[in-house]
């Protein structure tokens, strides 16, 4: 009994042993299965991986074997039109040899295309400045009919000024004229007639009283008709002036050149009044010389 029990205790161990080997043997087999499964789920991603890197590695194939078969044709049908084109030049064939000269024979037309369209935008702007310029020269060159008409009325208004003056001047003349005709008739009447009261001569002041000769509608009438002469240069004077003042409100160079007619006008009038008021004193200083060898004459 007592071999039996040890048996049985050696059994019991053997068995708790294998139990244990068996235990042990088991986490190895679920530690490996999990190692397993892991590695499995690795590789499905890997394999999930490849195949999605397959695919688009077959769609780029696919894109690129596409494009290989369009540039394939692009070049035969470049080559059909190199061979076409054979007897234009050597220099066609060598660009169809190759892609390089292909993209750089394209560079090289966008690059004409684009200095072709350049010089074309150039050209219109050249025409346009030509236009302008043409149109400028002929405002310039070409007075409009206002600016005509203006002129021609100046000229007009300086011709009849011109005409006035002479009439001033002959005006002037015909007076000197007329003070020397009254000495002359002064001396025939004081030959003809006795001194009297009516008609006396004032020595100190060298004047004479005509309140009773016949000369005096005379000299009334070229008073007259001399401020109606007046009186119309003065109208005619505003007429330039107003036409002048719009005139050169339109043209700056006219400006100038009446500045300086003005000039010389002022210098042309001062010039008459500086002669006229010789010939004034001159006549007058003559009249007065007669009257006195009169009055010697009559004294003695």
């Amino acid at each position: 009994a007592s071999e039996l029990q040890t048996s049985m205790m050696e059994t019991m161990d053997a068995f708790e042993l294998e139990k244990q080997r068996h235990n042990n043997t088991r986490m190895e087999a679920l530690q490996l299965l999990a190692k397993l499964e892991t590695a499995n789920a690795d590789l499905a991603r890997a394999l999930a991986a490849a195949q999605k890197k397959l695919e688009m590695e077959t769609n780029q194939v696919a894109e690129l074997r596409q494009q290989t078969e369009l540039k394939e044709v692009a070049h035969e049908e470049l080559s059909q039109r190199n061979s076409n084109t054979h007897q234009t030049g050597i220099y066609l064939k060598r660009l169809a040899a190759s892609k390089g000269v292909e993209f750089e024979r394209e560079i090289l037309e966008a690059e004409y295309t684009f200095i072709a369209d350049k010089i074309i935008q150039l050209e219109d702007k050249a025409k346009k400045l030509e236009g302008n310029i043409e149109m400028t020269r002929k405002e310039i060159e070409d007075p409009t009919e206002v600016e005509i008409e203006l002129k021609r009325r100046l000229g007009q208004l300086t011709d009849h000024l011109i005409q006035k003056q002479a009439q001033v001047e002959a005006l002037s003349s015909e007076k000197a004229t007329l003070a020397f005709r009254i000495e002359a008739v002064s001396r025939l009447l004081d030959e003809n007639k006795p001194v009297t009261g009516s008609s006396s001569r004032d020595l100190e002041f060298g004047a004479w009283d005509l309140s009773q000769s016949n000369l005096r509608p005379l000299f009334e009438e070229k008073i007259r008709s001399g401020k109606k002469h007046i009186g119309s240069l003065l109208k005619q004077l505003d007429s330039i002036f107003l036409a002048g003042v719009v005139f050169l409100r339109r043209n700056p160079i006219a400006k100038l050149w009446s500045l300086v007619y003005l000039v010389c006008l002022h210098l042309w009038v001062i010039y008459i009044l500086l002669s006229h008021s010789q010939s004034s004193a001159e006549a007058r200083s003559g009249a007065v010389f007669s009257l006195e060898n009169i009055n010697n004459t009559a004294s003695l």
